[in-house]
């Protein structure tokens, strides 16, 4: 074997050291298998795996206590890597939800002593699912082995999957890709949680304000199925088809306008609840509404909404509510050890997770 095989295969067994170091589920003290145990499972020679011991020994990770062993003597990997993981991201720098996992997502990986490689949109116009071609590199990646496996936040169309599926990359989806199948996350509330909240607290004329696209008929559904009160006075979705560019949401004339048109109500049938399952919408709907009752307009419903922790554009108790709480950080933390399971054979039952919210309820009564 050539020196320059011989360095490859050296720095392979490294990474692959280093993974099992940092997620299985061995200490600080454990003693590492023995090599018969290490030849059949990495698949190299005694030689190679040797070396490779000794790199981290060297740098304190591993220690070598003769006649007894390898033994763990630290858990930080000072630099080294394990596996090498794809981001598939849009840029969408006006969402601060979105900019907020992404950042999350990248330091998981890290704990976890993967290089995290970004691949971002490249694509100006919205599609509902996304070509391989729409980011640079990607493709190439994958293609020369480059990558162990992908965690994308956009949905990808079925020419992707195939090449997926022949280059055998795990794929975990998350975030805001609606249309994929396969290993799933999803870390928001559910429509169906917010009218149980509103039941709960007692109102009988909850309104629901949501963005739509891609849920438009799904929200139409199950609001249909919560509630008996017509769907196109108290269903209100700002954008039912996609947008035609990445661009920032321009909300506030259309939030505007409906918020009139409830506050013109008789009081029989106003809105007692809005429930809004997105912040930048419930920001703007009750910025919008301090100014209605600046102009004597004394309509004052009660929110239920959802808000993330990582962003706190909704200070706790700025609004008369309550509120499911998102934690992007263990969403990403679940995305990165299931699709890391997935790479290492321990996982293999294709699935969709949802890390449920917390709910924070405002005391006292409505």
């Amino acid at each position: 074997m050539g020196k320059s095989n011989q360095g490859q295969q050296t720095e392979m067994v490294k990474k692959q050291l280093i993974s099992l170091l940092r997620e299985g589920e061995l200490k600080v003290g454990d003693r590492l298998p023995p090599q018969t145990v290490l030849r059949e499972k990495l698949g190299v020679g005694s030689k190679t795996i040797q070396r490779a011991i000794e790199t981290l020994a060297g740098s304190g990770i591993l220690e070598v206590r003769p006649h007894k062993g390898v033994f763990i003597r630290q858990l930080e990997t000072n630099g080294f890597i394990g596996h090498e993981i794809g981001l598939v991201c849009m840029w969408r720098t006006f969402y601060p939800a979105a900019a907020s996992l992404m950042q999350c997502l990248q330091l998981q990986l890290y704990r976890k002593a993967c290089q995290c490689k970004l691949f971002l949109r490249n694509f100006p116009e919205m599609t509902h699912k996304d070509s391989l071609s729409y980011f640079d590199g990607l493709k190439r990646c994958i293609e020369q082995g480059q990558i162990q496996g992908l965690l994308t936040t956009v949905s990808f169309d079925e020419e992707a999957w195939a090449f997926f599926r022949k280059h055998n990359l795990p794929v975990v989806s998350l975030g805001t890709a609606a249309f994929n199948e396969g290993f799933k996350i999803c870390g928001g509330v559910r429509l169906e949680e917010l009218f149980a909240q509103a039941k709960k607290r007692g109102f009988r004329r909850p309104a629901v304000i949501s963005v739509g696209y891609p849920q438009t008929k799904h929200i139409r559904r199950i609001f249909a199925g919560h509630c008996g009160l017509p769907q196109d006075i108290y269903c209100r979705i700002l954008e039912p088809e996609i947008a035609a560019g990445d661009r920032p949401f321009g909300w506030t004339g259309e939030l505007n306008k409906i918020l009139h048109q409830f506050a013109e109500m008789l009081e029989s049938g106003r809105p007692d609840v809005l429930l809004i399952p997105d912040d930048i919408i419930t920001s703007i709907t009750h910025r919008e509404l301090l100014k209605m009752r600046m102009n004597g307009i004394s309509w004052d419903p009660f929110f239920i909404y959802q808000t993330t922790r990582q962003v706190p554009i909704l200070p706790p108790g700025s609004i008369r509510g309550d509120y499911f709480e998102i934690d992007n950080m263990k969403c990403a933390e679940t995305a990165v050890g299931l699709l890391l399971d997935i790479v290492s054979g321990k996982e293999t039952r294709e699935r969709f997770l949802h890390i449920k919210p917390k709910l924070h309820q405002m005391e006292g009564n409505p």
